[in-house]
């Protein structure tokens, strides 16, 4: 809708050139969620009539992201201006044409991040949780089985399996603190600071935040739309999680060697030789 003001699109090889909608496409659901949100608020607060924001959140509800994805995108820079264009075609000019309103794309960038962040984090816990619960299922069964321990690839001392089994999942609960720690400030909404100052408009930047489960507003509009650190933060606990995962299958995949035989992996998570029928390659790890 912006866009029009200039009035005319962006040359076709500048379009492809500019266009983030294949990457924007893991964050479309979180814009739709987002413009929701924002419509409801906008209503309440007497800047939207009823019957426009009903043919907007029809509109957003309708979307289907594949559809979108797949269709003529008409000259969109990204998916907020897809996502626009599709409300304003299924919801009329007038309609669509006030979602926008109190919004800059930087702040609804922003908010998008966060609601993906805030969802990545949330999965991967759980999957670090379950990872947890299985290590410590092996440390009880294995209590007293005996194995050697190691430093540079030599055996060191003894120990049990259970005592092995249950470093990893310290480790792994240490990376759950660190990603529900980061979660916290992930948890901040941005919505309301519009391009950089904010708007004179009168919006309700809580009401937004409560209907998208925040639990608050970042407070400062600067802040809110130009920061990026704790996307820093997410990436930087994620990496250390990796670096103790990593550990945990380079010592399965030595274990598996015929030299050592420890393990033997299962058919589901090996890959066999073209040439060398006896071999089973621990490709997933």
């Amino acid at each position: 809708m912006y866009r029009a003001r200039l009035g005319e699109g962006l040359e076709g090889a500048a379009a492809a050139y500019v266009t983030s909608i294949d990457d924007d496409a893991a964050i479309l659901r979180h814009d739709v969620l987002g413009s929701m949100a924002h419509a409801v608020m906008l209503h309440d607060r007497g800047l939207v009539s009823r019957a426009d924001a009903a043919a907007v959140l029809r509109a957003l509800s309708g979307i289907d992201a594949v559809a979108l994805l797949g269709s003529d995108r008409g000259g969109a820079e990204d998916i907020h201006e897809l996502v626009e264009a599709e409300v304003t075609r299924r919801a009329g000019s007038r309609a669509g044409g006030r979602l926008h309103t109190g919004r800059s794309r930087n702040d609804q960038v922003s908010l998008d991040i966060r609601l993906r962040l805030r969802d990545d984090i949330n999965d991967v816990c759980s999957l670090a949780i379950d990872l947890a619960e299985q290590l410590f299922k092996v440390a009880r069964a294995h209590r007293r089985t005996v194995m050697p321990l190691y430093t540079h690839m030599q055996q060191a001392q003894y120990g049990t399996l259970s005592h092995y089994m249950l470093a990893h999942a310290d480790a792994l609960m240490r990376d759950v603190d660190r990603l529900s720690s980061a979660y916290a400030r992930v948890n901040l909404c941005p919505l309301g600071a519009a391009a950089v100052g904010g708007t004179s408009l009168n919006i309700d930047r809580r009401q937004a935040a409560a209907l998208l489960g925040f639990a608050g507003i970042v407070e400062n509009s600067l802040d809110a739309t130009g920061s990026r650190d704790h996307v820093a933060e997410y990436v930087s606990a994620i990496a250390i999680m990796m670096s103790g995962l990593s550990r945990l299958a380079e010592d399965i995949v030595t274990w598996s060697t015929s030299e050592f035989g420890f393990v033997e992996l299962g058919a589901s998570v090996s890959s066999p030789s073209s040439v060398m029928p006896q071999k089973k390659n621990p490709d997933v790890l």
